[in-house]
């Protein structure tokens, strides 16, 4: 067998360049990979960031509505929804409209709300109607 052609120059030389090529391209890959590294990081800081932003905006908006609970706690309750006026308040207020006082007025006076006083005599004044013609 004759191998001549391993004491080549040019076969030392090509062998050379191939080894040379290779780690030149493997050194160009690991660069790029760690350029692609870096660019991930900064994205997940930045991402990272913008969360914490996010969090620290829903924290603040968490407590601005803690803070408005412990108000309306600390409120106290009003006259309950729907409880309506009862048969006394019913009838001093038609006394009170008969006097000529004012919706206003009687509504302040009754602790009940002017809508509330004004439906009932308009109520009030459209079955009187009713009974009158009745009769």
């Amino acid at each position: 067998m004759r191998l001549e052609w391993l004491l080549n120059p040019v076969t030392f030389y090509s062998g050379a360049s191939l080894c040379l090529l290779t780690s030149l391209a493997l050194f160009v890959s690991v660069k790029v990979e760690l350029a692609r590294a870096r660019f991930r990081a900064t994205q997940s800081d930045t991402a990272r960031e913008s969360e914490l932003v996010a969090v620290r905006g829903l924290e603040a908006e968490i407590e601005s509505l803690r803070e408005s609970v412990r108000h309306l706690e600390a409120v106290p309750p009003g006259r309950p929804i729907g409880a309506g006026i009862d048969l006394t308040k019913r009838a001093q207020a038609l006394r009170m409209h008969r006097r000529g006082e004012s919706v206003p007025s009687i509504a302040a006076a009754l602790e009940t709300p002017a809508n509330e006083i004004s439906l009932l005599l308009k109520v009030h004044s459209l079955t009187s109607q009713v009974q009158a013609k009745a009769s």
